[in-house]
């Protein structure tokens, strides 16, 4: 009863705000010929991007699994049509996610979902004897390149707007001189979970030089000056040199956010949450888990008071599940792990029953890579597997004990 009624109140949470990246899986690359060897080869260059963007890898296709793939590309494509891009032809391919997912757990390599974390630019723009900020919807070449590169990897930018608020808050030299204070003070207003601040030169003609930094998590650490970020340069063609800017960026994100995989996921894990008082706190974090991308499946054990045990079937490793869990700022660590004691849960008053959720990847049966579903549905129930699932007694660890704060909004959008 407990469980219907909860299952009843759920429309009353409201949805998570979280950047999602919908073009994954979609690559529109130019055709230069119409014969057969000519659309091969486009099709070869959009599941190298395809891969790349989901992977978040730049060097992807070194993977000797991934290169063997590459030579059979059509298998992978879902959809496709022929458009026109700037007087030039092109092939638009839309790749089947399931596919995708499989080949890189053959290959051993990383997956990033869908949501990913905002980066915001700081872009100051050094060009005949000038140095000024490039604020957003001026229609800046380099700022477009930095868009373009950046939406090529699946990285969501935004730049600051440039209103009365921006330009009291902060100057050009400040930008220049990597100030982080005062950039952390005008970023709060944008809510990132990145930073990127870009110093870039003009050397005549197409050439650019290019200095960034880069600062991951919340704002108030990077004021603290808590963060440690990275740093590059590049130069040369100005193409070039924001490509190879947007590359490094990007790995570096993936590095933080992708989740390994083909590794060991037979172990369950017992995530306990303190502080839930009410339902929509409830399917809020059960949502939150579920959606993890290091997550199987997620079943909730008891609810005792305000505390609620989960019981979590990983796809990934214990590290990758804390890291990702560890990304929200509504739940807060409050105990060491230990191992479980857990009672079997009381039947049938005070008890929420076992749901088993669909799983966000199956290991494919002789090659079958259809049988693996990253289709990123939720569904709160299935009658025919919750009667054959018995209630776990006693899962194999508990992770941490964390505390829920739904006043706290969340810190990045890759751990919802």
């Amino acid at each position: 009863m407990l469980r219907i009624a909860l299952l009843f109140l759920a429309l009353l949470a409201l949805p998570l705000k979280a950047a999602t990246v919908t073009n994954l899986y979609q690559a529109q690359v130019a055709l230069p010929d119409t014969d057969r060897q000519s659309e091969q080869a486009a099709r070869r260059q959009a599941l190298e991007q395809v891969l790349i963007k989901v992977s978040g890898q730049s060097n992807i296709v070194e993977n000797e699994v991934v290169a063997k793939a590459l030579g059979s590309s059509n298998q992978y494509v879902s959809q496709f049509s022929y458009a026109n891009l700037d007087g030039q032809r092109t092939l638009q391919l839309t790749f089947d996610r399931s596919r995708i997912r499989t080949l890189l757990t053959q290959a051993n390599s990383t997956f990033w979902s869908e949501k990913r974390p905002n980066v915001l630019v700081w872009l100051v723009e050094d060009a005949n004897r000038s140095r000024n900020i490039v604020w957003d919807q001026t229609n800046n070449d380099l700022a477009n390149r930095i868009k373009d590169d950046a939406e090529r990897r699946g990285v969501p930018v935004m730049m600051p707007i440039g209103d009365f608020e921006d330009v009291t808050a902060i100057s050009t030299p400040d930008i220049w001189g990597g100030f982080v204070q005062p950039i952390a003070t005008a970023s709060q207003r944008y809510q990132p979970q990145a930073v990127l601040i870009v110093r870039a030169r003009q050397q005549g003609g197409e050439q650019l030089a290019i200095n960034w930094q880069l600062y991951t998590g919340n704002v108030e650490q990077l004021g603290r000056n808590q963060v440690a970020p990275s740093e590059g340069r590049s130069s040369g063609e100005a193409v070039t040199s924001v490509a190879q800017m947007v590359d490094s960026v990007a790995d570096i994100l993936g590095a933080k956010y992708a989740v390994p995989l083909g590794g060991d996921t037979s172990g369950q894990l017992a995530v306990v949450v303190e502080n839930i008082h009410s339902s929509k706190d409830f399917f809020t974090l059960e949502r939150l888990i579920t959606n993890l991308t290091s997550v199987a499946a997620v079943n909730a054990h008891r609810i005792q008071g305000d505390r609620v045990e989960f019981t979590v079937q990983l796809l990934s490793t214990e590290e990758v599940f804390q890291r990702e869990l560890s990304q929200d700022r509504r739940l807060s660590a409050v105990a060491a792990p230990v191992e479980a004691q857990l009672e079997p849960a009381p039947q049938p008053e005070g008890t929420i029953g076992t749901t088993p959720l669909p799983a966000k990847a199956v290991a494919p049966e002789h090659g079958d890579a259809a049988a693996v579903d990253v289709s990123g549905s939720e569904r709160l129930g299935d009658e025919q597997q919750s009667d054959a699932q018995p209630v776990l007694s006693k899962p194999a660890k508990q992770a941490a004990v964390f505390s829920w704060s739904s006043s706290v909004p969340a810190s990045t959008s890759v751990a919802l």
